[in-house]
Order: C-alpha cells, then structure tokens, then sequence
C-alpha cells in the first residue's frame, strides 16, 4: 500500500511542475504549453567590414570604401603629439572568382604637431598619408570555405609610394618644411575568415610592410629604412536583418623592438539599404607607441 501510495504521490508531484496552474479552471490538454527549444537565429549574408581587417574572400562586387579619422598622439620620425585629422579611400575590383584587385589612396591630413628637434609648435597639412603611401594590391584566394567550419585563406601582394607631401610650417619661426614627399614601400600578407556559429564571423590579417625609402615618417626614429609588422583580429555578430551589426577589432603594428602599437577597437555597423553600410568606431592605444586614441567613421558602398 505504501508503494501505491508513493508512486500516486511521486506522479502527482511530476504533473505539477510539468503542467501549467491556471486558478478556478479545470486542468485540461488545451492549458499544456508545449516546451520547444528555441530555433538558431539566421545569419547575414552581408559581407561587413571592419575597419582594419580584409576577408579573405574576395568580393562579388565593386566596392568603394571611404573613411574619416580623427587621431591623437600620433608620432613621426620629427613630429611627436600629433593631433589631427585624415581622410582616404578605398576602390576594391574583383578580377575573377580567386583574384581581387585594391587601390588605397589618402586624400588628405591635417593637424598640430610638436616638432622633435626644437620643441616648436608646427602645423601639418597635405594631400598625403602618414605611414600609409597610395597603393596597389592583389589578393589571391587560394582556398575556399565550402562547408560550415572551414576557412576562407588569401595572400596579397602590393605596392605603394609617395605622390604628395605634407607641408610642416613652424608657428614659432615661421619656417615651411616638407615631410613625407618621397618613399616606396611593399606590402604582403596573408588573410583568413570563418563563419562561426552563433552568427558571429572571425577575420584575421597577418603582414607587414618594408619600406626602403622613406622620408620622415619613420614612428621612432631611425632609419629610412624600416620594417612594421601589421596584424589584426575581428570578431562580427551579423544575425540576419538586424538594424545594427556589433565587432570587436584588436590591431597591432611594429617592429618588436623600438615601437609597438595595440589598438583595441570596438565599433558598430549600420546598413543602409542593400549596398551601403556606415561603419564607426574608436581605437584605444594600450601600449605606450600609436595614437593615444583614433576615431573613425567609414562608408563602404557596393555597386
């Protein structure tokens, strides 16, 4: 008897935390909600891009992406606190389903600077970059994700030089000098990104560039002559149609030795319709080399 009893009592127990309790009505299979696990959300096709970071695979489409920079810190060969503004762009060509074809150029910088040397206050501006020379890049997609969980894999190639200049005008004596109107440089690397699950998405960049001319810009000092190692990881959640796509970026650029910059960037993406997003962001140096902190708004249109 007592096991009857204990076994009735046991199931009653097991209805009610597996039935719904609805006050002064009959319990009745119409109240039982049944428990369904919740579906896996749906992912974005969109390719988004980071600030730093490049898929690995190549675009199907024509790209232009145009950026804004606000920086603070920033340090040159002659120049250190360099506070200023920059803007560049960006055309992307996809030659074949392997090959693509990138064209960087910066438009223009401007900004206050402390000279190294005598410790003057100066005056930056030009149509020319800082570290960044106009350049032309292939990238070659080498291998292809063809199912969940495998890579997209790219190495790319490229060259830059200088076309401008930026034009140093010193308040105190009101002397004009010209920084950075001649370099040459090579750029290489290799690029990867994967579909994770959870509708998150992983870029990683891996290169360097060696420039064998330069005149100014060198970031600690030294030598003309010099090489910087370019590195970065991003992390995007791009569940389908969300309003906003949240990253994380981590870049790094240096040499190991004289200079070291780490930039952790978090930022957000906003599609506008289906060809054009608006990407912003702000880097914080953690390190003592790079910009102390680097805002940045970037337009990539697809067409």
């Amino acid at each position: 008897m007592k096991s009857a009893i204990s076994q009735a009592a046991t199931l009653m127990c097991g209805c009610s935390f597996a039935l719904p309790v609805f006050a002064g009505e009959a319990l009745s299979a119409k109240n039982i909600v049944p428990l369904v696990a919740p579906a896996a959300p749906e992912c974005s096709q969109r390719q988004i891009q980071p600030l730093f970071s490049r898929y690995a695979q190549t675009t199907k489409k024509w790209t232009i992406r145009g950026s804004y920079r606000s920086f603070t810190d920033m340090e040159l060969q002659e120049v250190d606190s360099f506070d200023g503004t920059s803007y560049d762009f960006e055309l992307t060509a996809p030659l074949s389903e392997r090959w693509q074809m990138r064209l960087y150029y910066p438009i223009q910088t401007e900004g206050d600077a402390q000279e190294i040397g005598s410790g003057d206050d100066v005056d930056i501006d030009g149509d020319g970059g800082m570290l960044d020379f106009p350049s032309l890049i292939v990238d070659y997609q080498f291998k292809q994700a063809n199912s969940a969980g495998e890579y997209n894999l790219a190495a790319y190639l490229g060259f830059g030089t200088a076309l401008d200049f930026l034009e140093v005008e010193n308040k105190s004596a009101g002397s004009v000098d010209r920084m950075n109107h001649r370099g040459a440089a090579v750029l290489f690397g290799m690029k990867a990104d994967k579909q994770l699950n959870h509708c998150w998405t992983f870029i990683g960049n891996l290169g360097g560039r060696y420039y064998w001319e330069s005149d100014d810009i060198h970031p600690n000092g030294g030598s003309d002559v010099f090489f910087l190692l370019d590195a970065s990881v991003a992390f995007i959640y791009a569940p389908q149609n969300a309003w906003a796509y949240p990253m994380i970026e981590v870049v790094y650029q240096g040499s190991f030795s004289d200079y070291n910059s780490l930039q952790v960037v978090p930022q957000v993406v906003v599609p506008i319709g289906e060809h054009l997003d608006i990407n912003a962001g702000v880097s914080l140096g953690i390190l003592d080399d790079g910009p102390s902190t680097d805002a940045r708004v970037q337009m990539t249109l697809r067409f």
